[in-house]
C-alpha cells in the first residue's frame, strides 16, 4: 500500500511539473475590468484601454509569440495601449539584428492602430546595454516612453513613473488638473505605489512585475521579486480615492514555468459620460 501511495504522489508531481513547464505558461487570459461610474474621467470617458506587461522576449517568448499577442490585443479594438515594462530578460539575444527587427515590426502594428505608451521595467534598466536596447526598440516601434512624465495627448491625464528598482521615480503634478480629475498612472513595481503617498484626486495605478507569483503553491506565492511582495495580483484599494491594478504579465522569467498564476492582459473599459 505504501508503495502505491508513493507512486501516486510521484505521478501527481510529474503531472504538475509537466503542466507548469509546458502548458501553464501559454494559458494567456484576458481580464476585463470596468471602472465604476461617477468619476470625473475627462478624455478617458467611453474609452477602452489594453494594458499588458512583462513580455521578457527571448527563447521562451519569441517574435512569433509576440505576433500572436499583438493580434489578441488588437482584437479588442482599444483606443489606447499601455505597456507596464520588462521587454527583455537575461536570455534575450541583444546581438541579433534580425530578432530586434522582428520585435520592432510586431510592436509597431500596435502603434499603427492607436497611441501606445510604456514605462521601463527592472530588467529593462538593470544594465546600460539593456536600457539602450529597450529604449531604442520601443521608440522605433512607435511607443512613447514615460519616465516621470505626462503623456502629451489631448487632455489625457496619463503619467508614467521611472523604474523604482534602479531609477528615481517621482510624481510631478499638473497644476491644470482639478482635484477631482481622474489620473491614470503607470508604475512597473506595485510595491512602490503602496509605499508612497497616492497622487491627488481619483487615480488608478497599473503595474506588473510580480507575475502574480509565477509559480505558486495553489495561489500562495513561493518567491516574489523586490518591490513585488506586498501587492502581488489583482485590484487593491489604496488610501484616498486611489486604486492599484496589477497584471500577472504575459511571459516568464528565470524559469519557464507557471503554476496557479496564469499570464494575462487587462482590458479596461471606462464608462461614457452619459
Amino acid at each position: 500500500m505504501l508503495l502505491y501511495c508513493i507512486l501516486a504522489l510521484l505521478l501527481v508531481a510529474a503531472v504538475f511539473l509537466v503542466y507548469g513547464f509546458t502548458i501553464a505558461p501559454g494559458r494567456l487570459r484576458v481580464k476585463n475590468y470596468q471602472l465604476a461610474p461617477g468619476k470625473t474621467l475627462g478624455s478617458f470617458a467611453g474609452k477602452r484601454i489594453v494594458f499588458f506587461s512583462d513580455i521578457h522576449l527571448g527563447p521562451n517568448f519569441t517574435a512569433e509569440h509576440l505576433h500572436k499577442l499583438c493580434r489578441l490585443i488588437l482584437s479588442h479594438k482599444p483606443q489606447l495601449i499601455l505597456f507596464g515594462g520588462d521587454v527583455v530578460e537575461e536570455k534575450t539575444d541583444l546581438a541579433s539584428l534580425s530578432f530586434k527587427a522582428d520585435i520592432i515590426n510586431e510592436l509597431a502594428v500596435l502603434s499603427d492602430f492607436c497611441p501606445c505608451y510604456a514605462v521601463l521595467g527592472n530588467h529593462d534598466v538593470e544594465t546600460l546595454i539593456n536600457r539602450h536596447y529597450t529604449t531604442e526598440v520601443m521608440a522605433a516601434a512607435g511607443f512613447t516612453l514615460l519616465q516621470n512624465s505626462w503623456a502629451e495627448l489631448d487632455d489625457l491625464a496619463l503619467y508614467g513613473f521611472a523604474n523604482a528598482s534602479h531609477d528615481q521615480p517621482v510624481f510631478i503634478d499638473q497644476d491644470a488638473l482639478s482635484e477631482d480629475s481622474f489620473r491614470l498612472l503607470l508604475c512597473h513595481e506595485p510595491d512602490f505605489v503602496g509605499k508612497n503617498k497616492p497622487v491627488p484626486g481619483n487615480s488608478l495605478y497599473l503595474s506588473g512585475h510580480s507575475h502574480g507569483g509565477q509559480v505558486t503553491f495553489f495561489g500562495l506565492p513561493l518567491i516574489l521579486p523586490y518591490l513585488g511582495r506586498r501587492y502581488v495580483r489583482g485590484c487593491h484599494q489604496l488610501r484616498g480615492n486611489s486604486q492599484l491594478l496589477i497584471s500577472n504579465g504575459v511571459a516568464t522569467v528565470h524559469i519557464h514555468a507557471r503554476f496557479c498564476a496564469r499570464p494575462d492582459i487587462i482590458v479596461l473599459d471606462f464608462p461614457d459620460k452619459n
